[in-house]
């Protein structure tokens, strides 16, 4: 069957509810104004049969519309049985005096519009043939003879029937324009879906991602490689911003719209199943022929794999210029001859104003204060000053205060003499005396007890100390360097550090960098390392690959340039090749899956892990509560002697005796039956 007949058994599906509708409501117009005048029920006795009639053809032609043979024919037959059942109701409605006769309109129109003008006449003529019918034998019932009643009859005719054929002239006029307007509306319709799916074949085509907005930048088509290379299904983006997709995307969509042009963008991305990608995104206004704005185009593409490239060469130059030492400072081509840097490699992250600093306080005599987190080398910057300065012959030693006993530190610093306390058997001279006429360097300076913190300002004061025990002030010259990781003002403001202290060793303040705020030094310092590993261990290991370099590059470094010195050194010892790779690094370095660490959390997490997470956890909290467990599992272990419990625990004394006084736990004694030993 062809679409002209599909499309006019539709039309007469329509015609046959119509009909039902029609008959429906005509019943019962007849039945509310034939009551309310007070009638009785013969007029429907009469009008039985032809409604009964109408209701079973419609549903018969409804069961046998499917297997119409010929719609055009079937279609007729419903327009003449329509045109039969409006003249026996006008029949029996007094033919002349019935007041339905206007139904042979719609019948009209029926025809015209199933089909056209050529059966909208076709309609009207049968249409008034039957009036005429009726009209005769309703005048010859009133009039008696025919004669009589032809005056009447011509002048009912001329007022009726010419209105039929007018009706059907203008109604087949009217169908054939819809229809002709239909049949464009199609073709336009279809134009527009083969534009439309040949849209969608081309953008879902392209190897890249595209993403179409409004002038907003609202996202309204999100295409599948789109899809693919963020892991966002279409319905989760529509309708936000581009800029909440893509963060990186630097972009005002809230000012007016006025486009300059093509925009490009580069920048890393985070997809919803954490993995990491780089992404090129190009930004293109969309505009009619007159200029007037409808949104932009969005295509970003994944970059990753080209800037991995573009990384490995970089990182394979920077190991090229290494190994040519051209990644000296350049402050050191323009220091004094013999000035020296001996192991402070690097110029990023601010270590070239630091190299300056260096050359400028290294001819003085003042105190330094160095800070910065541990491993970042604030001793290799000590002995920078101190080796480059007019102290350079004397003495430099190296006194890690956080290492040293608390009931030891004043002795080992300032000495004792003999007698002074229980196993003093001879004079001790200390490390200040030691380091006299040179430098001496104060690491972890924050650890020194308070009352000790009061001896160290008065020898910077006055260049005098008193030995524990002894009576007689010893007379020093030495510089003072000092280094902290901590924030010593911080520590002021909980009075753990005095504040005149600290201007006197703060004169001069360098600050070191993060190794993670210096990436662009790595590879120097890695060949710096693999050349004095190789060397120490007597391999002739001479570089390393950039895959490992670049393994190495993306890393943290939580223990800063001394975490990378020890990498470095492992990775040379267990080397079998001339070259470090990516399998002579530690597992966690070689970004190697967390998958059997987190089923291990999940299984011994507290009620597991869903609940864990779930009641609202606080970091901070946790890991304090776990340090507590730790301290009183390490008290219990060793009986409550805290120097053993600080050893068993990998940390100095002074250090366990701090978390003990932090969480209010130093009172705390443990004395099994039979000891006496208790918390010291």
């Amino acid at each position: 069957m062809n679409d002209g007949n599909r499309e006019l058994l539709g039309k007469v599906k329509w015609l046959l509810f119509l009909r039902v509708v029609i008959v429906s409501f005509f019943l019962g117009a007849v039945a509310l104004v034939h009551l309310s005048k007070g009638g009785d029920f013969a007029l429907f006795r009469q009008l039985q049969l032809p409604l009964i009639a109408a209701y079973v053809v419609s549903i018969a032609s409804a069961l046998l519309l499917r297997r119409a043979g010929d719609p055009i024919r079937f279609a007729h037959v419903q327009v003449d049985f329509d045109i039969l059942l409006i003249t026996v109701i006008v029949w029996l409605t007094g033919g002349i005096e019935s007041p339905f006769a206007f139904l042979y309109n719609l019948a009209i129109v029926s025809g015209a519009i199933l089909l056209f003008s050529r059966a909208a006449f076709i309609t009207a003529g049968v249409s008034s043939v039957c009036y005429t019918a009726v009209l005769l034998w309703s005048h010859h019932h009133h009039f008696g003879s025919w004669f009589s009643a032809a005056g009447q009859l011509a002048t009912d005719l001329l007022l009726n029937v010419p209105g039929f054929f007018i009706i059907a002239y203008l109604s087949g006029f009217l169908a054939r324009k819809g229809a002709e307007a239909e049949r464009l509306l199609k073709e336009t319709q279809k134009d527009y879906l083969d534009l439309e799916a040949l849209k969608d074949a081309l953008i879902q085509g392209v190897g890249s991602g595209v993403a179409i907005t409004d002038t907003q930048g609202h996202i309204n088509y999100f295409n599948s490689r789109a899809q693919a290379l963020t892991a966002l299904h279409e319905g989760a983006v529509k309708g936000k911003k581009l800029t909440d997709i893509f963060p990186g995307l630097n972009y005002n969509f809230d000012g007016l719209f006025a486009p300059k042009g093509v925009v490009v963008s580069e920048f890393p991305f985070i997809d919803p199943q954490r993995r990491n990608a780089h992404l090129r995104l190009t930004l293109a206004p969309l505009k009619y022929p007159a200029e007037q704005p409808i949104g932009f185009v969005c295509i970003f593409e994944d970059v990753t794999k080209q800037k991995g490239l573009e990384e490995k060469v970089r990182l394979e130059d920077e190991i090229r210029k290494a190994k040519a030492h051209e990644l000296s400072p350049e402050t050191e081509s323009a220091a004094p001859a013999g000035f020296r840097f001996e192991g402070v490699v690097g110029r990023g992250g601010g270590v070239e104003n630091i190299y300056r600093l260096v050359q400028k306080v290294a001819a003085t005599t003042t105190n330094v204060l160095i800070t910065g987190e541990s491993g970042t080398g604030k001793e290799l910057v000590a002995r920078a000053i101190h080796s480059n300065g007019p102290r350079k012959e004397e003495a430099f030693v190296a006194v890690n205060c956080g290492a040293i006993p608390e009931n030891l530190i004043e002795s080992e610093l300032f000495g004792h003499v003999r007698g002074a306390f229980t196993g003093a058997v001879s004079d001790h001279e200390g490390l200040f005396k030691r380091a006299d006429g040179g430098t001496i360097f104060l690491d972890e300076v924050g650890e020194l007890p308070l009352q000790l913190q009061v001896k160290l300002l008065r020898v910077l004061q006055e260049k005098t100390f008193t030995p524990v025990g002894g009576s007689k002030q010893v007379k020093v010259d030495v510089r003072v360097i000092s280094a902290s990781n901590k924030e010593l003002r911080q520590e002021m403001e909980k009075g753990r550090f005095r504040e005149d202290l600290f201007y006197r060793l703060n004169v001069v303040q360098i600050t070191l960098p993060p190794l993670r705020n210096r990436k662009e030094d790595i590879p120097a310092l890695v060949h710096h390392f693999v050349e004095k590993f190789g060397r120490l261990q007597g391999k002739k290991v001479e570089e390393i690959s950039s895959e490992a370099l670049m393994e190495l590059m993306t890393y943290g470094y939580p223990g800063n340039i001394r975490e990378l010195e020890n990498l470095i050194e492992r990775a040379v010892a267990v080397t079998g090749k001339n070259i470090v790779t990516e399998e002579d690094l530690p597992p966690y370095i070689r970004g190697v899956p967390i998958g059997e660490e987190a089923s291990l959390f999940e299984r011994t997490a507290p009620g597991g892990a869903d609940i864990f997470f779930s009641k609202g956890i606080s970091l901070d909290d946790e890991l304090s509560t776990h340090e507590k467990c730790l301290l009183l599992g390490a008290l219990k272990k060793t009986n409550g002697v805290q120097k053993r419990a600080a050893e068993l625990l990998g940390i100095n004394y002074r250090s366990f005796r701090h978390r003990l006084e932090k969480y209010g736990m130093l009172g705390l004694k443990n004395q099994p039956e039979g000891s006496e030993e208790t918390a010291e």
